[in-house]
């Protein structure tokens, strides 16, 4: 055969190769073509982020429902992204925040867009502060009646240790936090913080005297524009048990500065039932088959001094239990256990578990 001949040969297996890969490129590429859409970003700060926080600086993860499709720092990104036919999404945040964390603050912003094909859509995403702060003030008193002393702010498996000079905020995620002291060798409980998203905690340790007034939990809550601040006062008793059992319930009092605790036990006097509206428990015309009422004194008035307890819409409670068709039981001490959870806006007793038992 001829050089011509092959060469000839040559250019035309070139050319047919090269339309082969063509046609395969637009087939391929046509379906995504169609099946395109576009997307923009508009990201907003709210008055709570700090003034040396950049917005470029965020991550930015886009997530259609299975897998981050992108998660880039947004300075890195192009003003207009391609992405797939779908629904997405789209988060914005300052830093990767897991464990707590002193003066570690993190802004998150979040929303939904779904990509249609040829389509430029945007997302319009607000980052506000994602996780809660909490500062330990030890009060005067503490300082007196102790010499050495420190506490431990735990979050499921994870805590901060705060020493008795600790002056910087730690960081949480949302969720509900023990504190826990250690003072001159004891072991004290400081029961439960309940924190959201912007909450800005003051936690005020103070031990409990006769020159104080009783009560773990003194909760003011102020709010502006910028985070949640709240001040709370942890009245600290070594009296207190660490461990709540059948043998060793909490009183009503204790039960009171407890709230969101579960599976405790609690004892106390049923003094009365909640009516309809308002939370006056001792006028016996109103009571309802509901819930009933226990204080640690059968003379006690104080809608604030009490548990409310929800007996359910049924079963071994409701019927045993209810001052409607059970009035031998008023001023009788009882023992229950269940969650320490708010019941119509006052300290309450709910989702009783096991049985009960009269102590008195």
């Amino acid at each position: 055969m001829s050089e011509i001949k092959k060469y000839d040969q040559m250019k035309t297996r070139i050319f047919l190769l090269t339309l082969f890969c063509f046609v395969m490129f637009a087939c391929s590429e046509a379906p995504n073509e169609k099946g395109t859409g576009f997307l923009t970003l508009n990201i907003n700060q709210s008055a709570g982020l700090k003034a040396d926080v950049e917005i470029e600086d965020f991550i930015l993860r886009i997530n259609n429902g299975r897998v981050d499709v992108i998660k880039e720092r947004i300075r890195d990104l192009p003003a207009e992204i391609a992405l797939p036919v779908g629904v997405y999404t789209i988060e914005a945040y300052s830093k990767e925040f897991s464990t707590p964390k002193f003066d570690e603050p993190f802004y998150i912003g979040r929303t939904t867009v779904e990509i249609e094909a040829g389509e430029s859509k945007e997302a319009s995403l607000v980052c506000s502060q994602g996780n809660a702060g909490i500062k330990v003030v030890w009060s005067d008193e503490f300082s007196i009646l102790y010499s050495t002393y420190h506490a431990q702010i735990e979050h499921n498996e994870d805590y901060l240790h705060y020493s008795s000079t600790e002056t910087r905020t730690g960081y949480f995620l949302p969720g509900t936090v023990s504190v826990i002291i250690q003072a001159d060798g004891f072991t004290i409980n400081g029961g439960t913080i309940t924190l959201a998203a912007r909450d800005m905690v003051t936690a005020t340790l103070r031990p409990k005297n006769e020159n104080i007034p009783s009560g773990s939990f003194t909760i003011e809550i102020s709010i502006d524009n910028t985070v949640n601040e709240r001040d709370v006062t942890v009245i600290v008793d070594p009296d207190y048990p660490t461990s709540n059992s059948e043998t060793n319930p909490y009183t009503i009092a204790q039960a009171i500065e407890r709230q969101g605790e579960n599976n405790v036990w609690v004892t106390g006097y049923i003094v009365g039932a909640k009516p309809l509206s308002g939370h006056n428990f001792v006028d016996e015309s109103t009571w309802l088959a509901t819930n009933i009422v226990l204080a640690d004194d059968i003379d006690e008035t104080d809608d604030w001094n009490v548990i409310f307890v929800e007996l359910g819409s049924s079963g071994l409670f409701r019927t045993n239990l209810n001052l409607v068709a059970n009035e031998g039981i008023l001023y009788r001490k009882i023992l229950l256990r269940g969650n320490l959870l708010q019941y119509q806006s006052r300290a309450g007793l709910r989702n009783l578990t096991g049985g009960f038992s009269f102590i008195e």
